[in-house]
């Protein structure tokens, strides 16, 4: 008899593998209200400038990224945190990889869908 899957806990690396850009890749789960990334970029990866209507928490675990956030321009660490407003630019580059974990209230849209092809993948959807 199969396991039942469980209903309110996961474990990172079991989540699907979505990727953000060519180089960027993410585990990602999501509930009607947030939506939580952990971004994996490895060394050299740029991030392009963009904007999205969901307010964006980056938390950086491991490693360093240049990062541009509005019009501030800023070294984020392992154990930085940059608040990203609705709909103002941001992006970075990482010389020496990153991990971190990105929280979006709402849920952003298009990220949506990237999981819903993961999942899909996968036979989940």
């Amino acid at each position: 008899m199969a396991a039942k899957k469980p209903r309110y806990f996961y474990r990172i690396e079991n989540l699907p593998v979505v990727w953000l850009t060519e180089k960027s890749k993410s585990h990602m789960v999501s509930t009607d209200r947030a939506l939580l990334s952990f971004i994996e970029n490895p060394p050299g990866c740029v991030f392009p400038l963009h904007s999205h209507p969901s307010e964006q928490i980056l938390i950086l675990l491991e490693g360093e990224e240049d990062h541009i956030c509005g019009e501030e321009k800023f070294l984020m660490k392992a154990g930085d945190i940059c608040i990203h407003p609705p709909n103002v630019m941001h992006g970075g580059e990482t010389k020496t990889g990153f991990k971190g974990i990105d929280i979006f209230c709402p849920p952003r849209e298009d990220w949506l869908q990237k999981l819903k092809a993961a999942l899909k993948e996968r036979g989940e959807a």
